[in-house]
C-alpha cells in the first residue's frame, strides 16, 4: 500500500517537474530595435607620432521623426573588473579627445536618412608608445519642454589608437568559474588581465553540452582589455532549462597565444524544482515514518 503511495507521488512530481521546465523555458519578447545607430562601432589603429588618421562613420535614423546631432568626441577608460564606462578626462592623462576634428559639429538627420560624417585624428609628436583611448559621439539636441525633463540620446564609436614604438605587451587568464550548482542561467565568468602598456583583443569560444555531449548553446565573442586593468566577463546561457546537467568548456586567444579552459560541470536546478523535489522527499519521509509506526502498533499489543 505504501508503494503504490510512493509511486503515485513519484508520478505527480515528474509531471510537475516536467510542466515547470517547460514554462521556465519559454522565451520572453524581445526588446524593441535601436532607432539610431551608428556604424562603425569601434577602430583599432596603431598611428606614428606626428601623424594622423582620416576616418568616417555613419549615422542611421530608422524612426519616423527628425534629429539635429551635436558631435564630439571625449576620453574613453574604465572603472571596475565589470569595465563600466568612463568618458571623463583622467588627471594626468594626454586629452585624447583634442586629437580629434570633424567634418561637421552639428547635424540634421530626417526619418531614414544616413549621415557620413568624416573625422581626423592628429597624434601629437611627443606622444610616448602606447594605448590611448577615446569615444566620438553623435547626442541629440532635443529643444526644450516647460515643465519636463529633456532626455538627450547618443551613439557613438570607440577609438583604441596606439601610438607607434616599443611597448610591453602581456597579459594572462586570472581565474575561469562555472559554479557547479547554479539557478538559471548557467553563468560562467572568465577573468584576464593586461599588464601591459597596450590594448589587445581576446577572442572566447564558449561552448555548453548536455551529459551525452550533444552542443547546448555556443558564443564567440571578441572582447578588448585595456592596459593595466583587469577585465572580467561574465557569460549566461539566457535560455537555459530548468533543470539539467551540463559540461562548459571552451577557449581564449589573446596575444599569440591560445588556452584551453578547463571543463566545468555544472547541475542547474531552478528554485521551483528544488521546492518541487523538497516537498516530494518530505512527502516520502513522512509515508515511511507513518508506515513504521503502524507497523509497530500491533506487536505493542501482541505483548500485552
Amino acid at each position: 500500500m505504501l508503494t503504490n503511495h510512493i509511486r503515485r507521488l513519484q508520478v505527480i512530481g515528474v509531471a510537475v517537474v516536467v510542466l515547470a521546465s517547460v514554462l521556465a523555458a519559454r522565451g520572453s519578447a524581445g526588446a524593441a530595435p535601436q532607432v539610431i545607430t551608428m556604424t562603425p562601432t569601434s577602430l583599432d589603429r596603431v598611428i606614428q607620432p606626428g601623424g594622423s588618421y582620416n576616418g568616417s562613420f555613419r549615422i542611421l535614423n530608422q524612426g519616423q521623426s527628425s534629429y539635429v546631432f551635436h558631435v564630439y568626441a571625449a576620453p574613453y577608460s574604465v572603472k571596475g573588473e565589470d569595465y563600466t564606462p568612463d568618458f571623463i578626462p583622467l588627471p594626468g592623462k594626454p586629452d585624447v579627445a583634442s586629437w580629434f576634428t570633424f567634418s561637421a559639429k552639428t547635424i540634421h538627420i530626417n526619418p531614414g536618412q544616413t549621415v557620413t560624417v568624416n573625422y581626423t585624428v592628429n597624434m601629437p609628436k611627443n606622444t610616448p608608445p602606447g594605448g590611448y583611448y577615446a569615444a566620438a559621439f553623435a547626442e541629440t539636441k532635443l529643444p526644450p519642454k516647460p515643465n519636463s525633463v529633456v532626455l538627450n540620446e547618443r551613439v557613438g564609436e570607440l577609438f583604441y589608437l596606439q601610438a607607434a614604438g616599443p611597448v610591453a605587451h602581456k597579459g594572462k587568464v586570472l581565474t575561469w568559474q562555472s559554479g557547479l550548482f547554479q539557478a538559471p542561467p548557467l553563468t560562467s565568468a572568465l577573468r584576464l588581465e593586461n599588464d601591459g602598456g597596450a590594448h589587445y583583443p581576446a577572442t572566447v569560444n564558449y561552448q555548453v553540452q548536455d551529459i551525452f555531449g550533444h552542443n547546448k548553446y555556443k558564443l564567440k565573442t571578441v572582447k578588448e582589455v585595456l592596459p593595466q586593468t583587469i577585465r572580467r566577463l561574465t557569460i549566461p546561457w539566457k535560455a537555459t532549462p530548468a533543470i539539467g546537467i551540463f559540461k562548459v568548456k571552451g577557449t581564449v586567444s589573446f596575444l599569440n597565444q591560445k588556452q584551453t579552459l578547463p571543463t566545468k560541470w555544472v547541475l542547474v536546478m531552478s528554485t521551483t524544482i528544488r521546492i518541487i523535489l523538497l516537498i516530494i522527499i518530505g512527502l516520502i519521509i513522512l509515508f515511511v515514518v507513518f508506515r513504521k509506526t503502524h507497523r509497530r502498533q500491533p506487536n505493542k499489543k501482541s505483548k500485552k
